[in-house]
Formats: C-alpha cells, structure tokens, sequence
C-alpha cells in the first residue's frame, strides 16, 4: 500500500475574451503546464470582461464551444462555464475566482499576459488578487514591461512577487482583435 497522500493539482486560471481562442492562447497554455507553475489549465471565457464591456463579442457559448475545440485531446486542460453560470455584469475576475475555489480541490494560481499584469493595479480587488493568489505572466509580443512600472503601483514585497512569476518562453506574434479585423476587411 502506498502511504503517500496525493496533492491535490495546481489549476491555473486562464481567464479572457478568447474572442476568438487562437493557437497563441494554446500555446501560453502549454507553456505555463511546462514551467511547471502549475498541473492543469483551465480556461475560463468571460461572461462580460469590464474593460471590453463597450464592443460587440462573440456570445459566450460560441466562445465557450471554441475554447473545447481548440484543446480538444490536450492533456491537462479543460474550459469552465462558470461565468456563464454565474453571469456576472460585470465579471470579476476576484469575484469569479472566490467561486471557483469553491469548486476545485488544490491551489489556484492566474495566469495572464504582460499586458495585464502592466494594468493589474487598475482591476476591481487588485490588492486582494496580488496578496492572494500567485499570479504568473506570460510574455506578449510588442511589450517590454520594466520592474519600475510594477513599484509605481504595488509595495515592494507584492512588486517584487508579480516580477519573480514572469514565465518565459515563445512570443506567439498573433492577437484575437487582429484574427477579429481580419475577418472585417
């Protein structure tokens, strides 16, 4: 009999418009599961992101339908309807994540891009998700964040943590608004 206790997967929330979901975002995916910042990704399509409540966006089962294909037979990975489910307006990303914990054994961690976490001072509870969570970031193409944008806005000890969890690796040169405008012109 084995007397090891088995620990309970680290989930990383994957949260966004995915308006559409791309090879980029899968590719972000892989690479949080290969650093080793967590064991499983879970993708999570807002229901209303409050910084894009202005422009029109695929409804949320259109989005949800493709996120399941896009990591269709990809280990490790699955899409959660939870913002669906809780139609949040606007949905929080704090207020989507004390829910989930609810439903999820383990630890859960964000992941997000550079970009987000330049404007993560600005979310609704930023203090509460830079205390509470470990929040790793993945590189975008076109930004160059410096650890002095992080001090401007976040004490020593919370600037310092959001600097160490940067993850590195391939910068995946493609956006859903450019795969959005193209299909526009």
């Amino acid at each position: 009999m084995n007397s090891e206790l088995k620990q309970p997967p680290v989930t990383a929330w994957f949260g966004g418009s995915f308006d559409p979901p791309h090879f980029g975002h899968l590719g972000v995916a892989k690479m949080a599961l290969a650093s080793g910042c967590c064991q499983r990704v879970l993708w999570c399509p807002a229901y209303l992101p409050p910084h894009k409540s202005n422009r029109e966006r695929a409804d949320f089962s259109v989005r949800l339908m493709q996120v399941q294909e896009l990591i269709s037979g990809e280990e490790n990975m699955a899409a959660s309807d939870i913002e669906n489910r809780l139609k949040l307006t606007p949905s929080y990303t704090a207020e989507v994540l004390k829910h989930l914990e609810q439903e999820l054994p383990g630890e859960l961690v964000l992941l997000i891009g550079e970009d987000s976490l330049a404007q993560l001072h600005l979310w609704y509870q930023a203090q509460y998700l830079a205390e509470k969570y470990q929040i790793f970031t993945y590189p975008r193409s076109g930004w160059q964040l410096e650890k002095a944008v992080l001090e401007q806005h976040w004490s020593p000890e919370l600037a310092e943590k959001l600097w160490q969890n940067r993850l590195s690796g391939e910068l995946f040169c493609i956006s859903s608004t450019e795969i959005r405008n193209s299909r526009n012109n």
